[in-house]
């Protein structure tokens, strides 16, 4: 489940549903109405082969989405009348990515052949176009598994103009909002610089295309954007970005779009504002809603637009598609043991209605360390249904600054669950939800500190009467990854690894990822801080290794490319330590596609079966 939409009135609930395909071995998506208060069954409303997403509610009551039926190449916009059949609204050479409304004004995006005036132009140099060579003057030139041109990501207006002809990469990544009387879009627009783009909030007017910037921090950027019902005010979280000394930090801020006024709304060192952090106002704009990462929870809170005065809304769970009505919040939840289900948050009691049937696994528990210097390091324990000592998965979070708390479909516990195994989920330093100075612990140690977080807290379960300390293993998937190699060249005590897109040598990582300069920005660069990129390579480990591991990579990846899993893999091959490679050439940074997936699953699992 992914998308939730509400309408204006609260009156209909809409969410995105994705079922597995036998035939094609792709996730089908279909769009299903659900009573927004937990009374009626769900229905479906759409039925297609190729599958829709991406629903929003137009003020006229209809339902636009996005769905390549109809035999179209690429995703076209559709609209769903409240009574009557579907019908095609808009397509475009490059496809509908995305569609928001305010008022009678309908924005979408789309991808267009970079110097394309009109659709016709995007056509011709389509059709044109005979080589696959592309010329980049600025960096980045490629991000998460894609390169960077010809086309360009734009906004338009639905039976308007095109509202960023010459964008030059600036919407890649981008996140959008219509006021809602549809005269503006505020959008984010990332600005070139070497290694890492400066994010700007703008204002654009849906009529003359005139640009505006709200908010520009070159030390920070501006994400997920919300606008207030009566449309005085954006809301957005800024992201403070990180120094070599000094970790990442994040603030939510509100913006008068009138007098172009910024304050904050809240900046708490020891508050994490979630990314994305789902920004919405309350429907009387008295306050607004966000997600912020607490101790293994994402729960929802609220700040007073006017006081600042916070609260907390829910309790356990993590929370995510926030839809606020007069009385309550629509939202999508799920946990550890839990997959992502539609509920209902009462607001006066907080009391949690689920809309469809909860799906729990396993038997889960909270357990935790505390360290010689006192910190503690909690983490999440899933164990299986048996009454015999269950060999111990140790399953590290990628990030690094993220929570363990979460389901995932990407890196799916549940599937070791299944086979018997207890899996051991930890938030080590640098995780987020316990305060500012649980990042700032493990900032200038990074995998050193991580590791003994890592090996504590493993030490700690280990002891139980219900886990084999015998058999133990250890998985991770990007930082994750590089926790597994660093922890493969400090010690033997796991029986196996599986390392998923894992930087090997921060030396070789730098100047080839999408991001150059993100670590630039955290550890200086290369040039100036050598010392720290070798000091916190785990290839310097790799005289010590004996353990077996599998090595998972996608050759489409450009956040940790392709490079570091065969330099990890083919160094284990030199000397000798039993490995395998795992290759998705037509993967990037994550395994998405459904039987792609399934094969990552079976493969980890009968890795972990043959040492196990």
């Amino acid at each position: 489940m992914t998308d939730l939409a509400l309408s204006r009135d609260g009156s209909r609930l809409v969410a995105t549903i994705s079922q597995y395909d036998d035939e094609s071995g792709k996730l089908v998506p279909s769009l299903w109405e659900l009573d927004p208060t937990g009374a009626a069954e769900a229905r479906r409303l759409t039925h297609s082969a190729e599958g829709e997403s991406k629903p929003v509610f137009h003020d006229d009551g209809s339902l636009y989405f996005v769905s390549s039926r109809a035999n179209d190449d690429k995703a076209a916009l559709w609209r769903l009348p409240a009574v009557g059949e579907a019908e095609k609204v808009l397509s475009r050479p490059g496809g509908i990515d995305a569609v928001h409304t305010g008022g009678k004004t309908v924005v979408v995006t789309t991808s267009v052949m970079r110097g394309a005036a009109d659709v016709e132009a995007d056509v011709k140099l389509r059709e044109e176009r005979k080589t696959s060579g592309i010329l980049h003057t600025a960096s980045p030139t490629r991000i998460w598994d894609h390169e960077l041109g010809p086309d360009e990501l734009r906004l338009q207006v639905v039976d308007g103009i095109d509202l960023t002809p010459e964008p030059e990469h600036a919407l890649e990544e981008m996140e959008f909002a219509v006021t809602p009387d549809g005269r503006t879009v505020i959008a984010t627009w990332a600005v070139a610089r070497p290694g890492w783009p400066q994010v700007q909030l703008v204002a654009i007017d849906t009529t003359t295309g005139v640009r505006r910037v709200l908010a520009d921090d070159p030390t920070a950027g501006f994400y997920d954007v919300a606008v207030s019902h009566d449309g005085r005010y954006v809301a957005a979280r800024r992201h403070v970005d990180p120094q070599p000394d000094v970790p990442p930090s994040g603030a939510l801020v509100v913006i008068d779009l009138a007098t172009g006024d910024l304050r904050d709304l809240v900046n708490d060192p020891d508050l994490w504002v979630s990314e994305p952090a789902d920004i919405r106002f309350a429907t009387d704009d008295s306050a607004v809603y966000f997600l912020a990462d607490d101790h293994g929870d994402r729960p929802i809170m609220c700040v007073d637009l006017q006081t600042g005065e916070l609260t907390r809304v829910t309790d356990d769970g993590c929370y995510a598609n926030l839809q606020p009505a007069a009385d309550a919040i629509n939202a999508v939840r799920h946990r550890v043991d839990s997959p992502p289900s539609p509920v209902r948050v009462d607001l006066s009691t907080g009391q949690v209605v689920h809309l469809l049937p909860q799906t729990t696994v396993g038997k889960l528990e909270r357990v935790g360390v505390t360290m010689a210097d006192g910190v503690r390091v909690e983490g999440w324990l899933l164990l299986p249904d048996t009454t015999e000592p269950a060999p111990l998965v140790v399953s590290i979070h990628g990030g690094p600054h993220l929570s363990a708390g979460s389901w995932n479909w990407r890196w799916n516990n549940t599937v070791f669950l299944d086979a018997g195994y207890a899996v051991l989920q930890p938030d080590y330093s640098l995780s987020v939800g316990y305060g500012r100075a649980f990042i700032e612990r493990g900032w200038e140690g990074w995998g050193a500190t991580a590791y003994d977080d890592l090996m504590a807290i493993t030490d700690a379960v280990v002891q139980r009467p219900d886990i084999d300390a015998d058999r133990t293993a250890a998985v991770g998937g990007s930082f994750g990854g590089y926790l597994v190699n660093w922890i493969a060249g400090q010690t033997d005590r796991f029986r196996c690894l599986v390392s998923h897109a894992g930087i090997w040598s921060f030396v070789s990582q730098n100047s080839i990822a999408d991001y150059p300069g993100y670590f630039g920005r955290q550890f200086g660069y290369p040039e100036e801080r050598p010392e720290r990129y070798a000091d916190r390579s785990p290839v310097r480990g790799l005289a010590n290794i004996t353990t077996p591991m599998l090595v998972v990579h996608g050759s489409a990846d450009h956040r940790v490319p392709v490079g570091e899993g065969l330099h990890l893999f083919n160094d284990l091959q030199r000397k000798g330590v039993e490995s395998a490679f795992l290759s998705f050439p037509d993967e990037g940074h994550h395994v998405l596609k459904p039987a792609n997936s399934r094969l990552w699953h079976t493969a980890v699992r009968d890795w972990l079966a043959k040492y196990l």
